[in-house]
């Protein structure tokens, strides 16, 4: 009995080991399905911003911005700065309108899912919207990296929006740039409604002005009107005007650059051109000792801080007339000075800077483009005490003395035919010819304010 008992349980085992896989299977307990992933909630597809907006809102845990009872009425401004945008520089502007427009609309159904795509597509919209503001302009000489154009990250954007205390009043402060801007896309504006195309001086315009900060302490220099501006609080509180380059005669226009300056220089050395050396040198061939002496000129060595002092009748002036030889000639400090009694240095790559002038009468010219690519200015004094908050001046007649600002101020050098007065748009001659579509496409021409290292046009 037992012996029988055995050869049963053997054989049930046996059955049990060699059971087919799928009766194997069949004796399995089943595993439970993955619970589906919900599809991603798309700001607006196609829009390189897309995932960085959505993450934004993740991390806000779908918290809303628009969609509240205060930021309602925002959301009617950016459709409105949406359809307008191809002005700016985002030419789907209103094809983001229409979409935004349509998801906001199936959002006031009460769906959920339809309130968080309309969020993100009103978020995706606007740093779109704010990076084609910020792109990078090409036709300007950045002296300060800092003050560079550049499309802000979509975080930072992103942060300030949800930080303002009104969307509404964000949306318009940030798109109106500046008052030159605003003004002038206006006119742009108009034009196109009623011929259905933006001027080309408008539109050139509006991209000189966009380099223009809204708001901050800087000096702002317009060429083609020929005044120097300076701002505080984003409003001028003060101006002057200024003498600046010819671009008709000498063929050098002072050129548009955006830089900082952190100090100025009284009683400056003024290091001559090399096209005035030039146009010079064949009267000082005549008497280089004299010549250079009744004019308070020096030759020097270098352009170092303490160059050696050449004897005049060591070069020869007849070969650098003829443009065979070269020379660093510089003017002392004094009455004649070119510079006058203060300088107000910039990083720029053509040695282009603000400066007093002895040549006070160029003032009172209706055409005040008579420089070498510099900015004389009418008031250096007035400029000083903008820049460091009191009187300076020298001390003594030393020269080259630095005076350093209490902080970097920007300097703004640029081109407005166009600009906003008290009885709406002004306009000024187009001197350099700027205005013409191409006359600036990559770029300042290589001359403008050109002079060889470490030299300074006047």
């Amino acid at each position: 009995m037992m012996r029988a008992s055995a050869i049963l349980l053997t054989a049930m085992a046996s059955t049990m080991m060699f059971a087919s896989p799928a009766e194997a299977k069949k004796k399995q307990p089943p595993v439970p399905a993955a619970p589906a992933r919900p599809a991603p909630i798309l700001a607006l597809p196609g829009s390189p911003n897309a995932s960085a907006v959505n993450y934004f809102f993740e991390r806000r845990q779908e918290a809303p911005l628009w969609l509240t009872a205060a930021g309602t009425a925002a959301v009617a401004d950016l459709l409105e700065i949406l359809r307008k945008a191809p002005i700016d520089g985002l030419p789907q502007g209103p094809q983001y309108a229409a979409q935004v427009e349509a998801l906001v609309q199936a959002a006031a159904t009460g769906d959920a899912v339809a309130k968080k795509t309309a969020e993100r597509a009103l978020t995706n919209a606007w740093v779109d919207y704010v990076q084609a503001l910020q792109r990078p302009n090409t036709n300007v000489i950045w002296g300060d990296p800092y003050l560079t154009l550049k499309p802000s990250a979509p975080d930072r954007i992103m942060a300030l929006l949800a930080a303002a205390p009104s969307i509404a009043s964000h949306l318009q402060t940030v798109s109106a740039v500046n008052p030159y801007y605003s003004a002038i896309r206006e006119v742009a504006l108009a034009e196109q409604a009623s011929s259905g195309r933006a001027s080309d001086k408008a539109l050139l315009n509006l991209e000189r002005a966009r380099i223009i900060p809204g708001t901050g302490k800087f000096i702002l220099v317009n060429a083609a009107e020929q005044r120097l501006h300076m701002f505080q609080g984003g409003q001028s509180v003060g101006s002057m005007k200024v003498v600046v380059g010819d671009a008709d005669k000498l063929g050098l226009p002072t050129p548009i650059i955006a830089s900082t300056m952190h100090y100025a220089i009284a009683n400056p050395y003024w290091h001559v051109p090399e096209h005035l050396i030039r146009k010079f040198a064949p009267n000082i061939a005549k008497d280089p000792v004299g010549y250079l002496k009744s004019r308070n000129y020096e030759v020097i060595s270098d352009f170092s801080e303490n160059p050696q002092v050449l004897s005049p009748t060591s070069v020869d002036w007849k070969a650098v007339a003829a443009g065979t030889a070269k020379v660093i000639l510089r003017q002392k400090p004094g009455g004649q000075n070119s510079m006058g009694k203060m300088k107000f240095p910039f990083p720029n790559r053509e040695g282009i800077f603000l400066h007093d002038t002895p040549t006070r009468e160029y003032f009172t010219l209706a055409n005040r483009a008579k420089s070498n690519g510099c900015i004389r200015v009418e008031d250096y004094r007035g400029l000083a005490h903008f820049a460091f908050g009191r009187d300076v001046a020298a001390i003594g007649s030393e020269p080259e003395q630095h005076i350093a600002a209490p902080r970097g101020i920007p300097v703004y050098v640029t081109y407005l035919t166009m600009v906003p007065g008290s009885n709406g748009i002004e306009t000024f001659a187009d001197r350099y010819g700027w205005d013409r579509p191409g006359a600036m496409a990559g770029g300042m021409p290589a001359r403008a304010g050109s002079v060889q290292a470490g030299g300074s046009p006047n």
